[in-house]
């Protein structure tokens, strides 16, 4: 039998769950698709199967309580689904979920999100930091919903998340239903002389300076790797290494920021340094087209401690 896939939801009562799954069932991926919703909670919005002609839809509205393994593989049995939408109430950890419910085998994991209300988070998050670590460690996909630019510091948020989970993946939607551009909200300040990037962002800048050259070229920043010397370059650079997730945990590549500079003997290879320098860029050939890839023409470096994440990540 054919995989089953799953895209757990979950957040507070009113974040928004419903309607994103809402939306996401009416999109063509889920076209002629036989869907179940398991719910378990009510909120304001409900779903409704005739907004859905060609989805075999069916809600299922359970409390936490009830789920469990034969609940699990009852519905596989009952409704043979190809896709399965659980949304979750955000008041119980997902652990409740993920570490206790045996599920059906073919049941695949496509997607686990959290909806968060920006306009609420920063009380809430006070409040109940237990909760919002549970949703971040279980969850590959956070949504800040109803983001207000003017009022939300989206660094901010963003950095509540990447603290507990590096790996995920933020979003923001503002209140406008318009999806927010993190590079438009970088958590460091390129006007700054040097502008300093922490270990944890060097994804962050490495991603937006390949995309802005003009933002970058010739800005003056401090950032963190570990130095590796290029023997063709005899002295003349090292760069800076980082080691990514470039799709998921099983596809790991490596960042190398070409740092040039004169260096005599005794130069620090294969420990973690910190470099000033000024961004500069160089054509490189990838996959027969031209691109521009940011280098760094360094001023100094000084030896520093290893990050705590050695692994770095592009959301």
């Amino acid at each position: 039998m054919t995989d089953c896939l799953v895209y757990f939801f979950t957040g507070f009562l009113d974040a928004g769950k419903t309607s994103f799954i809402n939306e996401w069932i009416g999109s063509e991926n889920f076209r002629d698709k036989k869907i179940v919703v398991i719910a378990t909670e009510e909120g304001e919005e409900e779903f409704d199967s005739d907004k859905f002609p060609g989805v075999k839809l069916n809600i299922c509205t359970v409390d936490t309580d009830d789920i469990c393994k034969e609940l699990m593989f009852d519905i596989d049995k009952k409704y043979k689904p190809d896709v399965i939408f659980m949304e979750w109430n955000g008041s119980v950890s997902p652990a409740e979920f993920f570490d206790k419910v045996d599920v059906p085998r073919r049941w695949a994991l496509a997607a686990a999100v959290v909806i968060i209300d920006a306009s609420t988070y920063t009380d809430y998050y006070k409040n109940m930091q237990t909760i919002f670590a549970d949703y971040f460690r279980f969850c590959d996909t956070i949504i800040f919903n109803r983001v207000d630019p003017a009022v939300n510091n989206i660094p901010k948020l963003r950095g509540s998340v990447k603290s507990i989970n590096p790996g995920a993946n933020v979003n923001f939607i503002s209140t406008t239903n318009d999806f927010l551009d993190i590079g438009d909200y970088l958590p460091y300040d390129l006007n700054a002389n040097p502008c300093v990037i922490s270990a944890d962002d060097f994804g962050l800048f490495w991603t937006d300076a390949l995309d802005n050259v003009d933002k970058y070229n010739g800005k003056r920043i401090s950032v963190i790797g570990q130095a590796i010397i290029y023997s063709q370059f005899k002295n003349r650079a090292f760069a800076l290494q980082r080691q990514a997730y470039t799709c998921c945990a099983d596809d790991m590549g490596q960042i190398n920021l070409l740092c040039y500079h004169e260096f005599g003997s005794g130069f620090p290879a294969g420990q973690w340094l910190k470099v000033t320098g000024t961004v500069r860029y160089f054509e490189d050939k990838q996959n027969g087209q031209t691109v521009a890839v940011p280098c760094l023409t360094v001023d100094d470096y000084s030896i520093t401690s290893k990050p705590e994440n050695e692994i770095i990540y592009f959301s």
